[in-house]
């Protein structure tokens, strides 16, 4: 156990997304100057019971710090995938107390974990008795109009978590509204434990404020969607290419991935409709997309419009 766990710089890193950070976002990412990336949320017992397309999530980049995110509510379940060594090649494991989606909550995962701290607890020291990586824990300002979030914070200090990722809505709120920012600096001010801070962050004026108040790095969401080059931008490092460099890169890096190009047609149009988000003629270019039946067609389209 890492008890003086301390980034030697200021992270900037890609924050999990469930069907969207999948190893050819987070290697483009990577490119771009996150510091760190973060898988898609991994179901603890999907690894318990070999699942494949599950494994396959575990596709790591080398570029920048790899983190696995895990989740699940059976300390069990835990002790064995991370004793199992199946995730031996990451840097960090994060485990996941923040998830909103009501499918997770119901199955008492994600968010959820926020209302039985006990058994959080158990889910987390059979983490940290099993594995010597650095973990952190990705948590929201509480669940049920419940706000626990310092509660929740020492207990995972209280555990051996080497760092906090915090998520400044509750539960209810999902992602609408806005963070609460005060929340990040009362954090810090009741832990001994690095915190990022997740939510909101979109230019160099967040981030500012977010160094100020202590935090140790933040955490790029929704904001990086069709913008991976964010990274760049806000280490105000020069860009060295144009859009549709990035979004051919981003592509022939998915369809290495897949290794189908039918698959990697059907996943990757999401990604395409949000590089086109701040396109003049966005709702116009965004129906091609929608009428385009091939990955060739997907191609000529990136051509012809990017």
């Amino acid at each position: 156990m890492n008890k003086k766990f301390k980034f030697k710089k200021f992270i900037y890193a890609l924050a999990p997304m469930a069907g969207v950070t999948d190893f050819a976002f987070r290697e483009i990412c990577a490119d771009f100057g996150a510091d760190m990336v973060v898988t898609e949320m991994i179901s603890a017992k999907a690894l318990e019971y070999n699942n494949a397309r599950t494994q396959k999530m575990l596709k790591e980049n080398s570029r920048c710090l790899k983190a696995v995110q895990l989740f699940g509510h059976d300390p069990k379940a835990v002790a064995k995938v991370v004793s199992s060594g199946i995730l031996d090649n990451f840097d960090i494991i994060d485990f996941n107390c923040g998830c909103p989606a009501k499918k997770i909550v119901g199955n008492n995962d994600g968010s959820a974990m926020m209302r039985n701290i006990n058994n959080t607890r158990k889910v987390l020291e059979s983490l940290r008795n099993n594995t010597n990586k650095p973990i952190s824990v990705k948590f929201r300002l509480g669940i049920d109009n419940n706000i626990n979030y310092i509660e929740f914070a020492k207990m995972c200090e209280d555990v051996g978590v080497d760092f906090l990722t915090l998520h400044a809505r509750t539960r209810e709120q999902g992602y609408s509204g806005e963070v609460d920012k005060s929340a990040y600096k009362k954090l810090i001010e009741a832990v001994n434990t690095p915190v990022i801070w997740s939510g909101d962050i979109t230019n160099s004026k967040d981030v500012k404020y977010a160094k100020e108040i202590g935090c140790s790095g933040v955490m790029i969401g929704r904001e990086a969607l069709g913008n991976p080059e964010i990274f760049a931008k806000l280490k105000h490092k020069k860009i060295d290419c144009d859009k549709k460099e990035i979004v051919l890169k981003h592509l022939n890096n998915m369809r290495s991935y897949f290794g189908s190009d039918d698959a990697t047609f059907s996943y990757f149009k999401k990604h395409l409709l949000w590089y086109l988000k701040n396109y003049p003629n966005a709702t116009e270019l965004k129906k091609q997309v929608c009428s385009l039946l091939n990955l060739q067609k997907m191609y000529d389209f990136i051509e012809n419009n990017i």
